[in-house]
């Protein structure tokens, strides 16, 4: 099942005349994903090491069996924060696109906890100011002929990574040489384990920095299936 696709969009241009000052983090930038598969016959019954002597129906209910899955683990599609408001270079149109606000200088972005714990709250939102051109410096005037100093990538931010285990048990049941049942019992997201969405990141919106949806289908799903093989 594939999982984690949300990464909403690339950043948007602040400055078309500046397009130096758009350098940033790629937004689908994904340092860390891990992916295992895996398939294992379970060494028990006809011709493996454990139980290989027991016979007739017991020796069918004890051979055959294995198990497979695909497991991913990877980080999280980093933040991309816009204001949402304008200003004095906006109202005139000098090739303005969607502003950024400024970061509070050495203010910390970040917020600890689970991710549970932070969906209200996905990063510091104080952090955030409108663009002042004082390096977000609110104690000075404002300068309304300004860009955000916000990057259009925040590589310090990034919403929540993938955790998923898809897993299965199988059992072959031989019938004769040449015909066999193989009862398959499939789960998606074996562990109910859910993925987050990314955080409002809008400066100027009531839910700034709240996380409102999940990506995909966050929820276990189980399936059955019999195959006949002759």
């Amino acid at each position: 099942m594939v999982r984690g696709r949300d990464n909403r969009g690339v950043g948007g241009i602040q400055d078309w005349n500046n397009l130096k000052g758009e350098r940033s983090l790629s937004s689908q930038d994904i340092p860390q994903r891990l992916v295992v598969s895996y398939v294992l016959d379970l060494p028990f019954g006809k011709g493996k090491k454990y139980l290989a002597g027991v016979n007739g129906f017991a020796g069918a209910m004890v051979s055959g069996w294995g198990l497979d899955g695909i497991t991913t683990l990877q980080r999280g599609f980093p933040v991309k924060i816009s204001w949402g408001g304008g200003d004095a270079l906006t109202s005139a149109g000098f090739g303005v696109g969607s502003l950024r606000p400024d970061y509070v200088s050495g203010c910390d972005k970040n917020v600890g906890g689970s991710s549970l714990s932070r969906v209200s709250g996905w990063f510091n939102t104080t952090c955030f100011t409108a663009p002042c051109g004082n390096n977000g410096n609110i104690s000075t005037p404002n300068n309304p002929w300004t860009f955000g100093n916000e990057p259009r990538v925040d590589a310090s931010l990034r919403q929540q990574g993938v955790v998923n285990f898809d897993f299965a048990v199988f059992k072959r049941t031989s019938i004769g040489e040449r015909m066999s049942f193989e009862f398959r019992a499939e789960f998606f997201d074996l562990f109910n384990h859910p993925q987050f969405g990314p955080p409002n990141s809008t400066a100027t919106s009531p839910t700034f920095g709240v996380v409102t949806n999940t990506v995909n289908n966050s929820f276990r799903i189980a399936q059955f299936g019999l195959k006949f093989i002759f």
